[in-house]
């Protein structure tokens, strides 16, 4: 196991986060192991600690219920409803319209989203050819190599000049053909590629004709606010939304705080990613490679842990932290391995791991669980990245983009 991904919280084994989990494996294969020097056969691992975590004991009844005695409050404004009627109205819409049409919309504000919304939404195909989604993964990797270019080339931060194709666009099946027309011939001229020949490759990702189930569920979600609009602010609406994500948060959080154990008996959940990283360094080192471990969000506070104070003998050649709290946590003394009298006048920063010989920390600045650690650690190394997603939290590791400049910033391009 070359690599080791240590998820976030809130992931359990649910079909839906497997699904996700494969995208982002078969990411991680075409760009950041080759950078790394890594065989094609190289073998990730993904430790799931979120089960080890207690299930509430109420099934989540703590949630605010639909059903509560109103105390108060809400507006009895005429007009203030009457603006959120019509906010409603206008939402339901043009709702079928937008749906229908996601992806060239999309790609019309950023076409590298639309890349990423289309990977998505491929991984997302309950039936699919066996490798289509390592094919769909590799055009999407092509796509947003031409994305890449084309911007660097423009006089804008956007390269918009360079995709006027995009505005005689109507439909996602002619955005989706169009974009692989465009890729295959700039790949012809720059000599990237040849321009591939027979049916468009996108037609074996699993695909159907029409708006990719994933794409369709991912524009509700954003629509079913409309409800909310309808009954109360729209901030009722993101805290409905939000609530479930921020329980699992301080569920997970605390749960592991609370389960760490010691360093002579150590909690379920530590000696899980303690065994995995064990495993991954003996196999690493028969096959004569680079350990590398990538960590998203609370995964990368339980590494830290484990690394600094429960396992400092595991030696890792490149961690890749995502999304994390290890500066917060680290701010807040809460690892096991910090030490009140830091920072002081001798040394004003937290000492480097000495069993990581590169430690790459990377935070949207629109996540707000996506912390700094460069200014608390010796050796960490802070780059941000913009996803662009509307919750920037989960937006990093599905994001072709991301494991294209991730792969560059790490050695050779792929």
């Amino acid at each position: 196991m070359a690599l080791v991904h240590v998820h976030g919280i809130g992931n359990r084994k649910a079909d839906a986060v497997v699904r996700s989990a494969a995208l982002r494996d078969e990411l991680l294969r075409q760009h950041l192991l080759p950078a790394t020097g890594h065989s094609p056969g190289a073998l990730l691992s993904n430790p799931w600690w979120g089960e080890l975590v207690a299930e509430p004991a109420w099934g989540w009844a703590s949630l605010a219920p639909a059903e509560v005695e109103s105390l108060g409050g809400e507006s009895e404004d005429p007009l203030e409803k009457a603006v959120a009627e019509a906010l409603a109205d206008t939402v339901a819409g043009t709702e079928q319209r937008d749906t229908e049409q996601v992806l060239t919309a999309t790609a019309r504000i950023s076409l590298q989203r639309a890349i990423d919304l289309l990977a998505l939404a491929g991984n997302d195909a309950e039936e699919s050819e066996p490798g289509a989604l390592a094919e769909l993964v590799a055009f999407c990797s092509r796509a947003t190599a031409y994305w890449a270019e084309k911007t660097d080339e423009g006089t804008r931060g956007d390269g918009a000049e360079f995709f006027a194709w995009l505005e005689g666009l109507e439909e996602d099946d002619d955005f989706i053909d169009r974009l692989h027309d465009e890729v295959a011939e700039w790949e012809r001229r720059t000599g990237r590629g040849q321009a591939e020949t027979g049916p468009r490759s996108w037609e074996s990702f699993g695909v159907e004709s029409g708006l990719p189930a994933r794409a369709v569920r991912a524009v509700h979600r954003l629509r079913a606010l409309k409800v909310s609009v309808r009954t109360s602010p729209l901030a009722a609406g993101v805290r409905h939304w939000a609530a479930r994500p921020m329980a699992l948060l301080m569920g997970d959080v605390m749960g592991y705080f609370a389960e760490r154990g010691t360093l002579e008996l150590p909690g379920p959940i530590v000696k899980r990613i303690a065994g995995f990283l064990d495993e991954a360094a003996r196999d690493a080192t028969l096959r004569g490679e680079p350990l590398v471990v990538i960590a998203h969000s609370m995964g990368g506070n339980i590494v830290h842990d484990v690394l600094s104070h429960f396992r400092p003998d595991v030696r890792v050649d490149l961690l890749v932290t995502v999304g994390t709290q290890i500066g917060l946590f680290e701010e807040l003394k809460l690892f096991a391995s910090s030490d009140d009298a830091v920072p002081n006048s001798r040394c004003p920063k937290v000492t480097a791991l000495p069993n990581v010989n590169r430690w790459i920390n990377v935070l949207d600045r629109s996540d707000p669980l996506a912390f700094a650690a460069a200014p608390v650690f010796v050796g960490a190394e802070d780059l941000v990245f913009r996803t662009g997603a509307w919750w920037a939290h989960g937006g990093y590791l599905t994001s072709c983009d991301f494991h294209a400049r991730l792969a560059r910033r790490v050695g050779q391009p792929t």
